[in-house]
């Protein structure tokens, strides 16, 4: 019998406008509510609900263990799921203001970080299965124009912080006539390794699949942390077609209860950068950023990787810098 780390307390939270959002509260099991340091509100994607981010949550307070000192909170928003409201009441704006007002009275010692935000610009929000128990939640921004075959490209946000910064970088390439498919994907390998931690085997099938599912093989765009993700994926899967890789890297690849990381070597990214030529692969350090990378960690992907690849350094990754590194990507690929 499987003894959980966690319990859980379902209730409702009152707007402002006197409507109530069904909510479930993660809890380590051991710990009391005054001794909670941190609450993290995972936020759904309208018009999903609270269940496609439960797992996650569970699965982040279990691995906390017992003792652990953040709870995780899940709830639909108004017209969703079993929460008050009309499909037609976009106000989530609301919602959020209610549920951080409610964390401060709960939990006045807690910092509350919101994981996520309810509406893309243009985006389309879409869960898709992939092997037995894993999902990918997925915003596609459909391209700007009528070609046949658009170009595709794979943006992997901040785990955690799909924001919208990069709602609105997906949204530019799509006006420059990208297929775009978006995700936070902390929220794909929380799901993918809740019976166990992944292996750069099962990242390879699930990419595999996930390229069957789009329109052409993509570019991937990957931010720090999910930068880690981004070369594993690049440097196994032949029919990626580039990859551009922001800040740190090796710390996005190292949660045990994700990866089956026991051997260092296993993981070990500098490997993966050899792997991605002959394609291109663009290594970007942001400066200034606490996640922009370390020098030593970039140089030596930078050495590890064969041509065609570059080392970039900046003080702000714009959509204008990525969309310049994307074009490189599709002229170093013509070649």
């Amino acid at each position: 019998m499987t003894i959980l780390a966690y319990t859980e307390e379902t209730f409702g939270i009152l707007t402002d406008d006197q409507l109530y959002l069904d909510c479930v509260l993660v809890k380590p099991a051991a710990t009391p509510d005054h001794k909670l340091q941190a609450i993290r509100v995972w936020v759904p994607k309208y018009p999903l609900t609270k269940d496609s981010v439960l797992v996650c949550a569970q699965h982040q307070v279990n691995a906390g263990g017992p003792d652990g000192s953040a709870a995780h909170l899940v709830f639909d928003l108004r017209g969703t799921g079993y929460s008050d409201g009309f499909n037609d009441d976009n106000r989530f704006e609301l919602d959020l203001h209610a549920v951080g007002e409610w964390a401060k009275e709960r939990f006045p010692q807690a910092t509350t970080t919101f994981l996520g935000f309810p509406t893309l610009t243009n985006g389309r929000v879409y869960v898709w299965p992939l092997r037995e128990g894993g999902v990918i939640e997925s915003y596609y921004y459909p391209p700007a124009g009528r070609k046949l075959s658009p170009p595709c490209l794979l943006y992997l946000a901040t785990y955690g912080q799909f924001a919208p910064a990069d709602d609105a970088i997906c949204d530019s390439f799509a006006e420059a006539g990208f297929a775009v498919y978006g995700m936070d994907p902390l929220r794909y390998l929380l799901h993918a390794s809740v019976k166990r931690p992944l292996t750069p085997q099962d990242l390879e099938k699930d990419m595999e699949q996930l390229t069957q599912m789009l329109p052409s093989p993509p570019i991937i765009i990957a931010r720090p942390l999910a930068a880690g993700l981004g070369l594993v994926w690049a440097g196994r899967v032949e029919s990626i077609k580039g990859l551009i890789s922001i800040g740190s890297a090796q710390r996005g690849v190292r949660a045990a209860h994700i990866f089956h990381n026991h051997n260092p070597h296993t993981y070990l990214l500098a490997r993966y950068a050899r792997k991605v030529s002959p394609r291109p692969l663009a290594i970007i350090k942001h400066e200034g950023h606490p996640l922009g990378g370390d020098e030593d960690e970039l140089n030596t992907l930078m050495q590890s990787s064969l041509s065609p690849h570059r080392l970039e350094r900046t003080s702000e990754i714009t959509p204008s810098l990525l969309h310049n590194l994307v074009r490189w990507v599709q002229a170093e690929s013509k070649r």
